[in-house]
């Protein structure tokens, strides 16, 4: 028996759907993925809450999403939030609002369940002899973890939004990178890997990538160099070209100078020559997670309930 669930990430930036089906030899087959740039951080470093306009998109986003589940009559799912809603000061009622659209709970998990559930998306997807460095690299914040027994794990306030809206410049993003990264010595010689849309977006753009096609962006390798130039790039054109540049979703346009600036920091913080770049992430992470819960036996997978997203 197939296991067929669902993940979503409602994310600072965008909100995203993944379906897979786990099969008998235990092999993640995705069967359907959807993106929404809901910008639900916008405003949010300015005021420090949700505004109305970003729950109006998630609204429609959830609502899409809800159909598309219906659609594949899905095992089982989980919903997670991450650095927008865990630092939004209305999250209870965003919360609950959302309730009345997704009839299900959305988890709000902190840095470091971010950061675990990203590495086990990473491991699954990736073939890594070596203990790879992961990075996920959002609109909020920026997660970094060496292993899943987290030798080392962090969770930082930078991310490709939050730099954009605060006007972030290089002295305050490596003094955030300098204060949260702490003693670095064991990530040195690690291999590299990012994920988020900063890191597919750069993937992309290096391949004139006019169709996204995800299989060929998962396990692609960019040098420091190329990601210095694309950065360079991307700061001397004005946003109405950005948005036609083969590869880069225009909606994503404003934020991903800033976004891929974080990532050369980084890259030159660690002393990378180069880094990977995983389309496995936090949702293949949610997916796995539920699938190897302790106890979780196929008749108890056909059992779970998710009649209220069935019957709506």
């Amino acid at each position: 028996m197939n296991l067929k669930i669902a993940a979503i990430d409602i994310g600072t930036n965008s909100c995203r759907l993944l379906i897979a089906d786990i099969n008998k030899n235990q092999q993640l087959i995705p069967l359907q993925r959807d993106l929404m740039q809901t910008r639900l951080g916008q405003g949010l470093s300015a005021n420090g809450s949700i505004n109305d306009e970003a729950v109006k998109r998630t609204i429609a986003c959830l609502s899409r999403f809800t159909d598309i589940i219906n659609q594949h009559k899905v095992t089982a799912l989980r919903a997670v939030a991450t650095s927008a809603v865990r630092e939004a000061n209305n999250r209870e009622i965003f919360l609950q609002t959302m309730l009345q659209y997704f009839p299900s709970p959305i988890d709000i998990i902190d840095g470091e369940q971010e950061a675990l559930l990203t590495y086990q998306g990473v491991k699954r997807g990736l073939n890594i002899a070596q203990h790879p460095v992961v990075i996920d690299l959002g609109g909020g914040s920026t997660e970094i973890i060496l292993d899943n027994k987290a030798a080392y794990i962090k969770s930082l306030p930078l991310g490709a939004v939050r730099a954009t809206e605060s006007h972030m410049s290089i002295r305050d993003m490596k003094k955030i990178l300098k204060e949260g990264m702490g003693d670095i010595s064991k990530l040195i010689e690690h291999p590299l890997v990012f994920v988020g849309g900063t890191a597919t977006s750069l993937a992309a753009i290096k391949m004139e990538m006019r169709t996204y096609r995800p299989e060929l962006i998962h396990g692609q390798v960019m040098s420091i160099g190329e990601v210095n130039r694309l950065c360079d790039s991307l700061f001397q054109t004005s946003l109405e070209q950005r948005k036609r540049i083969p590869g880069l979703q225009p909606e994503r346009a404003d934020i991903l100078p800033q976004g891929v600036r974080i990532i050369s920091l980084i890259m030159s913080c660690l002393e990378a020559e180069e880094m990977i770049v995983s389309e496995s992430d936090l949702l293949e992470g949610v997916i796995w997670n539920l699938f190897e819960r302790p106890g979780r036996s196929e008749a108890a997978w056909s059992q779970r309930s998710i009649g209220k997203i069935i019957e709506n």
